[in-house]
């Protein structure tokens, strides 16, 4: 029988995670100091408990070694207590039996924790050639050292992808003197993140930084025999193609959840492809949640807070607090994960970029109707040295605050954060008039630039219609 029984008794359970990311290691451990479990890790990767958002900034030359993201050894977890077993592939799992079967045994489980994450998508024309020796992704720290290893004898990077990773990499080329082109399907970079008009102020930051930016184009193939020698791009509009010689190539276009091994053993898919978990982060199995078996991560379906649509984060802000969810039902005190803004940040060259909630692409998509407002300041008193400035852009629905973009070098995370409950709490553009900031010159102007963009919204909202 699928499912299992709490018993009143002090025996330790058998707890089996598979993966050792963001998700998996925060289990184990935090699991492992409030409960009662012999936990078993099992990982497909190399390396475990490392910060995947911080390899690109290893590759720029900001951070020195890409040993300094590893935040605990596994000399740590063994002196907790967890047995993590890396280079671990697991087959298949048996619900029925409580099993795990990797390639050199099978591991029983009372509870079960999926966190096997996601895997790079890759455009079908150059799936091809993604095992040629220059031609990388960037998902584990082992990929980020192959890449660094190329780009020390590179003189030419092509980024295939503009969203948050393939922009940072981008960045990292130009710091490190190689000539980076960076090529987008899309006429805007992080389209999924920023509407056009924020974005052109990032694309000509990116100008700036000497980045060959071609968006609007398509890349055909990738030619050369073991090794890339330049990449075949079409331009979308007119059709004209082009070649770009090229000594390493690194392609940034999206992930997939990694949900095969989860499928596999009947476990329920959502419509975002992602594994379909209840509030409690249970998997569905046989048309009901199993009370033994969680996932959580870039492989478990979402919900969007201000659209109610699944979806699946990739944010490892995310990932942290999924993990909280399932180590407190492990230690059987209720938790539930709600539907989420997922506000993102990324710092992209000399600027901070971030987003939360609604863009008027989604907002157009889903068919809600917004009024903007936007805004820009600087970040200190006019007089005072030093200042930089703020551009942005709030998005309001129903005359709720749903959406909001910001572009800065300096004060963009903080803004982000409150905006980000404001939307949580459905602050209206009246609360958001009544605002009250603080103010001292060499961190702020008088008057916020919020404040600015919530005015600028309250006087379109006369002529509210679809951009």
């Amino acid at each position: 029988m699928v499912g299992n029984t709490s018993e009143n008794n002090t025996k330790k359970q058998d707890l089996v995670i598979i993966g050792g990311g963001a998700v998996g290691m925060a289990v184990a451990t935090h699991v492992q100091r409030h409960g009662n479990y012999n936990i078993k890790v099992l990982s497909k990767d190399s390396h475990t408990a490392y910060s995947q958002c911080g390899m690109p900034f290893v590759l720029a030359g900001d951070i020195p070694d890409f040993n300094k993201l590893i935040v605990k050894n596994l000399q740590f977890f063994k002196d907790m207590g967890i047995d993590v077993r890396l280079n671990t592939q697991v087959n298949s799992i048996d619900l029925e039996n409580h099993t795990v079967h990797t390639q050199i045994d099978t591991v029983r489980y009372d509870k079960l924790v999926i966190a096997t994450g996601s895997s790079p998508s890759i455009p079908e024309p150059l799936k091809e050639f993604i095992k040629m020796d220059n031609v990388f992704t960037l998902r584990t720290l082992s990929d980020g050292i192959k890449i660094q290893n190329n780009l020390e004898k590179s003189k030419n990077l092509v980024v295939i992808g503009a969203g948050g990773i393939g922009v940072e990499i981008a960045v990292a080329g130009v710091k490190r003197g190689i000539s980076t082109t960076l090529i987008n399907r899309s006429k805007n970079v992080l389209s999924h993140n920023l509407d056009s008009d924020m974005s052109q102020i990032l694309q000509n930051h990116l100008d700036s930084k000497g980045i060959n930016l071609l968006t609007g184009h398509t890349p055909v193939s990738i030619n050369g025999s073991d090794t890339a020698e330049s990449v075949t791009i079409k331009e979308n509009i007119t059709g004209k193609i082009k070649n770009i010689s090229v000594d390493t190539i690194v392609i940034s276009t999206g992930v997939n959840p990694e949900v095969s091994l989860a499928k596999n053993a009947g476990i329920s898919v959502g419509e975002s492809g992602g594994l379909l978990v209840n509030n409690k982060l249970q998997v569905k199995y046989d048309n009901k949640y199993l009370d033994d078996v969680f996932a959580g991560g870039e492989c478990a379906q979402v919900y969007d807070f201000v659209t109610g649509n699944p979806f699946v984060s990739q944010l490892a802000s995310t990932a942290r607090r999924m993990a909280s969810v399932i180590a407190e039902n492990l230690l059987e005190k209720t938790s539930t994960f709600t539907p989420i803004t997922n506000p993102w940040i990324g710092v992209i060259g000399d600027y901070q970029v971030g987003n939360v909630g609604l863009t008027e692409k989604t907002a157009y998509k889903n068919k809600i109707n917004t009024v903007t407002g936007s805004s820009t300041g600087f970040t200190r008193a006019g007089y005072y040295p030093g200042g930089e400035k703020i551009y942005i852009k709030l998005l309001f629905s129903n005359r709720c605050l749903s959406g909001a973009q910001i572009i800065g070098r300096k004060g963009v995370k903080e803004r982000i954060d409150g905006l980000s409950l404001a939307i949580r709490k459905k602050a209206s553009i009246d609360d958001m008039l009544k605002m009250e900031t603080c103010y001292t010159p060499p961190v702020s102007e008088l008057v916020d630039p919020i404040t600015y963009a919530v005015k600028d919204a309250y006087k379109n909202m006369d002529n509210q219609k679809y951009d």
